[in-house]
């Protein structure tokens, strides 16, 4: 019986939220409580800048959701209550490093805003300005775009501002150069300073993608950590227009094919009938060729790029 009067008294109070969360949609223009925002402002609260203006956030912010964003926030010493499954569905990587308390709040793109009213957020990092303005009804919320930032090192320092975790962000930085270093290290004893490297991926059988230096496929692991060169067709049709990857032919993929070639693969790779124009590439031919699992190598938040970086590397050196 007290079981049952515990499901329903939290039903109603999750319920409650919801309907206040409608009522302040359906009533957007109404006049903010001006003496309940000044006192807000206080010891407890400060304010931040953010892509979307001023915003006053929690001085030391406990309970914190992210739609995306869970490397970084991580990576400054929070855990946080809440985060969406795609991260740990497909990043093998960050998966084993999230504690079981991290709740589901949903895959990306359809994330619930149930769930998170149900987390009692003190804040809320997303990536998605559009969906900034529902999760700001809910609890303070901060725009985090990480294309306003050109380095890893700027990612985490404007991370720790956020959440107050300066002395942290720094910490990790600074563990963070040197295990790339090392990683650095490893590589130059194997790989000719000049050699280039190709990332590709040709689960999809019918073309080859062909990865830029934008994140994805361990591409920021491999091009701005390992400080790897790609071929200059990779160069100019890809990474220079600032693009993430190329679909080419199988016929023209020769063009985009480097001394060493890493190769995403995934449960059915081993499966697949590669054409000539394929085994007769001269990384081929050499052995220059390393997979990698895909599901290793889907996220592209620092935490990740690091694991990937180490992990990259001695590869490149257990196949040298």
């Amino acid at each position: 019986m007290l079981k049952q009067l515990k499901v329903v008294v939290k039903f109603a109070f999750v319920f409650g939220l919801i309907v206040i969360l409608g009522a302040c949609s359906a009533s957007s223009s109404a006049e903010p409580d001006k003496a309940t925002v000044k006192e807000a402002s206080s010891d407890t609260t400060r304010m931040i800048s953010t892509v979307m203006g001023e915003v006053e956030v929690p001085a030391n912010p406990e309970r914190v959701v992210v739609d995306w964003h869970l490397g970084q926030v991580m990576a400054v010493g929070l855990m946080p209550v809440g985060a969406p499954s795609t991260l740990t569905d497909y990043g093998e990587f960050l998966k084993p490093l999230v504690s079981d308390d991290v709740e589901d709040i949903g895959q990306d793109g359809s994330v619930s805003l149930e769930k998170i009213v149900e987390l009692a957020p003190d804040l809320i990092i997303t990536w998605d300005q559009q969906a900034s303005e529902k999760y700001a009804k809910i609890a303070p919320t901060v725009v985090y775009d990480t294309s306003n930032y050109e380095t890893i090192h700027e990612e985490i320092t404007a991370m720790g501002d956020i959440l107050n975790r300066q002395e942290d962000a720094e910490k990790w930085l600074a563990e963070f150069d040197e295990r790339v270093a090392v990683a650095k290290g490893k590589i130059k004893e194997v790989i000719p300073e000049d050699a280039t490297v190709t990332i590709a991926d040709y689960t999809f059988e019918k073309n080859v993608m062909i990865i830029g230096d934008q994140g994805e496929r361990g591409s920021k692991a491999v091009y701005k950590l390992l400080g790897l060169t790609p071929p200059a067709r990779v160069q100019s049709d890809i990474i220079d227009k600032k693009e993430g990857r190329l679909d080419v032919s199988w016929e023209t993929v020769g063009d985009y094919i480097g001394d060493y070639l890493i190769v995403m693969t995934n449960d059915t790779s081993g499966s697949l009938k590669l054409p000539a124009t394929w085994t007769a590439l001269e990384a081929v031919k050499n052995n220059r060729v390393y997979e990698l699992d895909i599901r290793k190598y889907f996220n592209s938040d620092p935490l990740s790029a690091l694991y990937q970086a180490e992990e990259i590397a001695d590869v490149l050196v257990e196949g040298n």
